[in-house]
């Protein structure tokens, strides 16, 4: 029952893949596309700005336009285009599951395509945005398998055209990546993402959203795929950034510090594990208070590679803390806060003080008494290891 382990969150998540709402619009033979006001209110909410009415005045306009040119008109491509990711901005509000306006984006842009492809060319510029677009839409519905073909083309379409460091085929490089990896191609992600990672350093500037943010979803596509060795140097890399960019002692250096100290345990360098652990403390400490739930987690943690090191009475001042913050945050008997516990009662156990051990138990069967009755099922295993210690300290 009373078995250690650390408290496990995911690495820092890395910024979101863009939007489908985000590639530029075509130029075209009539002149650059007509720009689109993208931000969002909160999550639920109508997008900003995009009411109704206003998204049936352009599908108006779009409707008048072909009438009056033709569907295959560059102006009518043009508004068909900026409608299609008119309504990928409401497709950003959807609920969960529901396509609809995807399906829509993609019917439009499809019927670009149909006019683009023939004039223009597979690798035109609008030609390849297009299909980006396409590919961009299926991955936002759950659809990689169907975005891939659009999403291959266009990073070679971006490729031929502009070479492969230009912002927009990184871009492209960082999409597909994306469909691989939510098709289950992970590795195949990864090589297109350190591509992409290794474009933006020669292009792009140190410090940049684009480069931290793909270095970022490197460091989790490492993680995830258990590739220790490199997550680890990129991690030190990332961390590095952050002192340089936010300073030693800002927020996201310290979230870094405490990613990089996990990779330390995990490889049970245990002394560098700690040192990074008691940096993310002092940090968290600093920012969130010493009662917060934040700092309860990098408590545990801190105390949990100690006891694997093998000093119990380092740990305990830490498991200790770790109590006393999730009871403050959650509550005496909410179930973080008596995890918490057991794994204190297990720190003294380890240290050999006992006393403190049977009445850390005993404050934990008296827990799960009043949260579950006398039928609680972990109550006789609680009764059986606080008789035990009993045993153990009437033996001396």
């Amino acid at each position: 029952m009373f078995r250690r382990k650390r408290d496990r969150q995911s690495p820092q998540e890395p910024q979101s893949p863009q939007s489908p709402q985000e590639p530029p619009g075509p130029e075209g033979p009539g002149g650059p596309a007509e720009p689109l006001d993208l931000r969002l209110t909160e999550p639920g909410d109508a997008p900003f700005h995009l009411t109704p009415d206003h998204t049936m005045a352009r599908q108006t306009e779009l409707a008048e336009a072909e009438a009056r040119l033709g569907p295959g008109h560059e102006d009518v491509l043009r508004l068909r285009h900026n409608h299609a990711f008119l309504l990928g901005v409401w497709s950003a509000a959807a609920p969960p599951g529901d396509t609809r306006m995807h399906d829509r984006a993609i019917a439009l842009l499809e019927v670009n395509l149909g006019y683009q492809e023939p004039v223009w060319g597979p690798y035109h510029r609008d030609t390849v945005l297009t299909c980006q677009g396409i590919g961009t839409f299926h991955l936002s519905a759950g659809r990689p398998e169907r975005a891939l073909p659009y999403l291959v083309h266009a990073l070679e379409g971006h490729e031929r055209t502009a070479g492969p460091d230009d912002p927009q085929t990184l871009t492209a490089r960082e999409k597909l990546s994306d469909a691989y990896a939510a098709a289950g191609l992970g590795e195949r992600a990864i090589t297109l993402l350190e591509e992409a990672v290794a474009g933006s350093r020669r292009v792009l500037p140190a410090g940049g959203k684009d480069l931290e943010g793909r270095k970022e979803k490197l460091f989790a596509a490492y993680h995830k795929a258990e590739r220790r060795p490199e997550a680890l140097v990129l991690c030190q890399e990332i961390v590095g950034d952050r002192e340089r960019f936010y300073g030693p002692h800002h927020l996201q250096t310290y979230i870094w510090v405490d990613n990089l100290a996990h990779l330390h345990h995990d490889g049970q360098d245990l002394d560098a594990a700690i040192a990074c652990y008691e940096r993310a403390v002092a940090g968290f400490e600093e920012i969130h208070g010493p009662d917060s739930a934040e700092i309860a987690y990098r408590y545990h943690n801190l105390a949990i590679a100690h006891l694997d090191a093998g000093r119990p009475d380092r740990a305990v001042p830490y498991l200790r803390a770790a109590l006393a913050a999730r009871e403050h945050s959650f509550g005496a008997d909410a179930v973080p806060a008596l995890e918490s516990l057991v794994t204190l009662i297990s720190g003294y156990d380890q240290a050999g003080r006992i006393p403190e051990a049977i009445a850390a138990t005993e404050r934990l069967a008296a827990a799960l008494l009043r949260v579950g009755g006398p039928d609680h099922p972990k109550l006789p295993e609680v009764r059986e290891y606080l008789g035990a210690l009993r045993r153990h300290l009437a033996r001396g």
